[in-house]
């Protein structure tokens, strides 16, 4: 019998093991601990992302106590009955997207270019030489967040201030069972949000900009809590896993030294590479979803209600797909990695990742001449998203 326990220590630090294992032995498997089903293969992930008529991002569309207690929630959640990117399915997901997606495509991220180097180069100019320092704090945290804040619209002065709220905002309405105090806290970030957009949307903003495309009395028509709750979404799951991607990235290229030498000598290669250091180590792990209709995933019988969680970071290495998938391979080509999703809900900011990834990185090995981890990575309690809490860097 199949055993899985992501919240073990030594999965946390390093759950590919595990991850084969379960995929070898059981690849679609239901855990009690999860109460999901868990697909660690490709094709399954691939088909639970892709099939929105039987797997839905939106819990409520299901039945039973979760689908109760879900509409419960929002309802009591600071902009918790607002549309919601992450969590909307079918029409109303795809009306959100027509009016965000001519912000996010390859050619409008592009646009944003200048302002990413110039927040990477200051970035950078803070980092020490040589030494150790913790690579969170000072530089895979904030850039994300910054360049999220101006791809919104606000200006950078705000941009700390305005990210802190929208997180708060978020969390809380991702929370499934908040605390009087954390909604009480999610109104004030708010209060603080509006503060800070209002200005914004009154003023006179860039097209470009969400903002800019989505202001109250424009063709979108959208109230401001609606484009407060973009905005919170964008700032937030737009950010996160970016800051996971520099993380992930620099731990596998201080582990492998000869794939960052070679960036270093050509960094025109990084264009391709950074699909391949998604996949190596991704920092979105899983996806939920929930069945919309009874239906068979991998063979199990999955009944309509019921939590799947593709795990992403085991699909993108199933060697089904990607030969010798435990390997860095800067010269492969992985574009077909899940790190982004698929289907609908694919990556809405995944140009603008890739533009920021790209460039940091590149600006990173030009840098540093040699850097190597000073100590282990710390990472929280978190399955869903692999992100670090403390990454310390030796570099010179």
């Amino acid at each position: 019998m199949a055993f899985f326990d992501p919240t073990r220590p030594t999965y946390l630090t390093n759950p590919y093991p595990s991850l084969a294992a379960l995929r070898k032995q059981e690849p679609v498997h239901w855990s009690l601990g999860l109460k999901a089903w868990v697909p660690t293969r490709f094709e399954e992930c691939s088909e639970v992302l892709h099939d929105t008529r039987r797997f839905t991002s939106d819990p409520s569309l299901t039945t039973g106590a979760r689908a109760e207690a879900i509409t419960a929630h929002r309802a009591s959640m600071p902009l918790g009955s607002v549309p919601h990117l992450g969590s909307t399915s079918g029409e109303a997901h795809r009306a959100i997207r027509r009016l965000v997606n001519p912000v996010f495509t390859a050619s409008a991220a592009r646009v944003f270019e200048p302002v990413i180097r110039g927040l990477v180069s200051d970035a950078l100019e803070a980092l020490p030489l040589n030494g150790t320092f913790e690579f969170m704090a000072t530089f895979a945290d904030p850039l994300p967040r910054r360049v999220m804040a101006a791809a919104i619209g606000c200006p950078s002065a705000d941009s700390d201030r305005l990210h802190k709220a929208l997180n708060v905002i978020e969390v809380t309405r991702s929370n499934a069972r908040p605390s009087a105090a954390h909604i009480a806290e999610a109104e004030s970030a708010r209060a603080v949000a509006a503060e800070v957009l209002a200005p914004l949307m009154n003023g006179v903003l860039a097209p470009a900009s969400v903002l800019g495309e989505l202001m109250p009395g424009g063709e979108s028509e959208l109230s401001v809590a609606e484009i407060t709750s973009i905005a919170a979404h964008i700032a937030t799951v737009g950010a996160d896993p970016t800051t996971g991607a520099l993380a992930n990235s620099m731990k596998a290229l201080a582990a492998n030294p000869e794939a960052a030498c070679a960036l270093r000598e050509n960094p025109e290669k990084m264009h391709v590479a950074v699909h391949e250091l998604l996949r190596y180590d991704s920092p979105s792990h899983i996806v939920p979803r929930f069945a919309a209709v009874d239906t068979e995933l991998g063979g199990k019988r999955v009944r309509r209600g019921d939590a799947v969680l593709a795990m992403v970071g085991a699909a993108n290495r199933d060697p089904a797909v990607f030969s010798n998938p435990d390997k860095l391979d800067i010269e492969r080509d992985a574009r077909r990695q899940l790190g982004f999703g698929q289907g609908e809900h694919i990556c809405l900011g995944a140009p603008l990742a890739l533009m920021i990834l790209e460039i940091a990185l590149n600006g990173l090995l030009a840098r540093f001449e040699r850097f190597e981890l000073a100590e282990p990575p710390e990472y929280g309690p978190s399955v869903q998203l692999r992100v670090p809490d403390r990454l310390v860097l030796r570099c010179a």
